[in-house]
């Protein structure tokens, strides 16, 4: 035995020990896991299985009949979750056209990306599509579609949610972030009036209203759960610089001599340039909206 070979199986000894003084139930759950499998493997010889949850098994044993030149097929089948939390099925039984087509729509939705869910909420969905595959194999087509589509809906849920909590915990993290950072540069700022002050209290305002409006549209954005947690704290940042820029823009507006003369009377308020800072931020997706619209009706009109 080499040094790695011997290095893991201390490893493993030092894993089963440590297992077993703070959750021993794990220890039970792999040895009943093992033994499991020790049973099935016996049914399939031909075709080991490696078995982390059983959905279902149909096994019936042929009689030995030497006389007989040939022997009536089986309708042994087995569907089961492997260790990598798939599903997989092996059967000796002929499906019909009907029943293939069942059994092709639920790998078809297993197929879609669920990493991103709860390990529990992923164990749902994979036995909702095991279900689906047994009753299609056993021939109860309307109910293996019902499954299937049951556990279509039920993947699309949880991704939404998980999106909601993507984006929610990114935005949440960002703003932490940008408050000490801005109690630092309004520190600084007091020490150096190079920066006027009206310009950080907008564009801090254009934060806010930012950071409102992604907590208040959560959830209903087009980035996918499956997409990661990185593509929504994009998403998120991207949108907090955004309203930096607006509430810079919403400064340069007072400030300018052809402002409307109510942006003209709150160029000194501070806190009048907060507000305006906070609405444009809040309306971040107005001008995008508009366009897009535009554009969508220009298409359908030619």
């Amino acid at each position: 035995m080499n040094f790695i070979e011997k290095s893991l199986e201390i490893r493993n000894h030092l894993k089963r020990l440590f297992l077993g003084w703070i959750c021993p139930s794990i220890l039970d759950t792999e040895k009943s896991r093992e033994e499991l499998n020790a049973l099935l493997n016996k049914h399939w010889g031909n075709n080991p299985v490696d078995v982390y949850e059983l959905i279902y098994e149909n096994w019936e044993e042929l009689p030995k009949n030497p006389q007989s030149p040939t022997q009536p097929k089986t309708q042994n089948f087995i569907v089961f979750i492997d260790q990598d939390l798939d599903v997989d099925w092996i059967t000796e039984k002929e499906l019909t056209k009907e029943n293939a087509e069942c059994v092709s729509i639920a790998q078809s939705i297993s197929a879609r990306r669920c990493k991103h869910l709860l390990h529990e909420q992923r164990f749902e969905f994979k036995r909702l599509i095991g279900q689906a595959i047994v009753s299609g194999i056993q021939g109860n087509l309307a109910q293996s579609k019902k499954l299937a589509s049951e556990a279509s809906q039920f993947l699309k849920d949880r991704t939404v949610e998980r999106s909601r909590d993507y984006t929610l915990s990114s935005a949440n993290l960002s703003m932490v972030l940008i408050l000490l950072l801005a109690q630092l540069i309004f520190v600084w700022s007091s020490e150096n009036p190079k920066i006027p002050e009206g310009l950080l209290f907008s564009s801090f305002g254009g934060i806010i209203g930012v950071y409102l409006s992604v907590i208040q549209k959560a959830g209903i954005g087009n980035w996918d759960a499956a997409s990661g947690w990185w593509i929504h704290w994009l998403e998120v940042i991207t949108k907090l610089f955004a309203g930096v820029l607006f509430g810079a823009i919403a400064f340069a507006l007072s400030q300018s001599v052809l402002a409307p003369p109510l942006f003209k009377s709150i160029a000194g308020d501070n806190y009048a340039l907060f507000i305006v800072g906070v609405g444009v931020g809040l309306f971040e997706r107005t001008i995008p909206k508009m366009i897009s619209k535009y554009l969508e009706t220009s298409q359908t009109e030619k």
